[in-house]
C-alpha cells in the first residue's frame, strides 16, 4: 500500500535483531520509537502529563516519552498512575505502550483503561537487548516485541 511505502521510506533500511515473547497485560498493538531506562518512574509527581516529559530525577529526566514506547522497570505504585496517564492520552502525550520488566497492578490498570498496550513477565533481558531509538513493533493482544535497528 502507498502507507506502507512511505513508511519504509520514512524509517530508512531497518533490520529486525531480535523478537522478545512475553505476557500481553493490556492488550492492543503500537510501533514506535524506544525510549529506555532501567528504572522505576513515578506517573505521580515523576511525569508532566501536559508535556509528555518525564521531570523526576533519574536516566530518563527531561526526555519525552510521548508517542515512544517506554521500556522500563516499572511504575513506582502510586493510585495516580491512571489518572496521569489518561490526561497525558486526552491531550496526545502518552507513551504508545509499557515494556516493563516488573508487574505494577497500578501501571496495568492505567494501560487497560487508557487503552495502551503493555507487555511484561518477559523471556529476556530488555535492557541487554533494546536500545534508545530503537523502532519497535508491539503486540500486546500476542505478547510479542519486535525489535528493529537501522
Amino acid at each position: 500500500t502507498v502507507r506502507a511505502i512511505r513508511h519504509r521510506r520514512e524509517m530508512g533500511v531497518m533490520k529486525l535483531i531480535s523478537v522478545i515473547q512475553g505476557t500481553g497485560y493490556a492488550p492492543g498493538r503500537a510501533e514506535g520509537e524506544a525510549l529506555v531506562a532501567d528504572t522505576r518512574i513515578s506517573f505521580w509527581g515523576g511525569f508532566d502529563p501536559k508535556s509528555g516529559r518525564i521531570v523526576q530525577d533519574g536516566p530518563l529526566e527531561g526526555q519525552s516519552a510521548a508517542g515512544k514506547i517506554l521500556v522500563f522497570r516499572s511504575t513506582k505504585g502510586s493510585s495516580g498512575t491512571s489518572g496521569m496517564v489518561a490526561i497525558a492520552k486526552r491531550g496526545g502525550l502518552h507513551p504508545l505502550a509499557f515494556v516493563n520488566t516488573e508487574v505494577d497492578c497500578m501501571a496495568a490498570l492505567a494501560c487497560i483503561v487508557c487503552e495502551i498496550p503493555m507487555i511484561a513477565d518477559l523471556d529476556r533481558d530488555p535492557f541487554t537487548i533494546i536500545r534508545n531509538g530503537d523502532y519497535l513493533r508491539l503486540d500486546g493482544d500476542k505478547g510479542t516485541i519486535e525489535v528493529y535497528r537501522k
